[in-house]
């Protein structure tokens, strides 16, 4: 979310709760940092891992075509003057489609990353305000900020860390499953032959 997007929200935030603040003796106020929230939950350190594997994948696909094209390179380079034209052409021609190819995997890595990205992004933005709302009520905060919109806070009303705490009792990293082992038939017993 642009960071003007986010000072805007809060600011309608702060001019929203500004009659609850007013009605209240002692307006209960929290702050925390969002990136904590996505580096240090465990369902965030879990997204970062699987963001991370995914990036990681891409990246050996895409080493491979590389080496699989300077590998052709380095070839004709070696052997162009004892080639014909025609072998010559050809090199040429496969190191073209395997920059294409090349290309394509860049162009789909890149789509699939950003993606994966988005999506987890997405849940794990819907998850955040679940807890802030739940949070919020059990605390009886009147307003909680994201610090990244605003400009100083003292440290005595940063709740980051028990917001961590509240996330990951509220959204459990599911169990990766296990991998099955094969099933075992039970041998068959030899059919009985009927007696005459």
């Amino acid at each position: 979310m642009p960071r003007w997007t986010s000072l805007a929200l809060a600011l309608a935030l702060l001019a929203g709760a500004g009659d609850a603040l007013a009605q209240t003796e002692h307006g209960k106020m929290g702050v925390f940092d969002p990136e904590m929230l996505w580096k240090q939950t465990d369902l965030g350190k879990k997204y970062n891992a699987d963001l991370s594997e995914t990036r990681d994948r891409l990246q050996a696909n895409i080493d491979k075509k590389r080496d699989e094209m300077d590998g052709l390179s380095d070839k004709l380079r070696q052997q162009q003057a004892s080639l014909s034209d025609d072998k010559v052409q050809q090199m040429q021609k496969d190191i073209q489609n395997k920059r294409i190819e090349l290309d394509r995997l860049n162009d789909d890595a890149k789509r699939e990353m950003s993606q994966q990205l988005n999506d987890v992004q997405g849940r794990f933005q819907q998850m955040l305000v679940e807890t802030l709302d739940v949070f919020g009520k059990e605390k009886a905060f009147n307003l909680i900020l994201d610090k990244s919109v605003i400009a100083y806070n003292s440290p005595q009303i940063d709740i980051t860390q028990d917001l961590i705490a509240k996330f990951n009792d509220m959204h459990k990293v599911p169990p990766t499953p296990a991998a099955k082992a094969p099933v075992k038939k039970a041998p068959e017993k030899p059919k009985e032959t009927p007696n005459p």
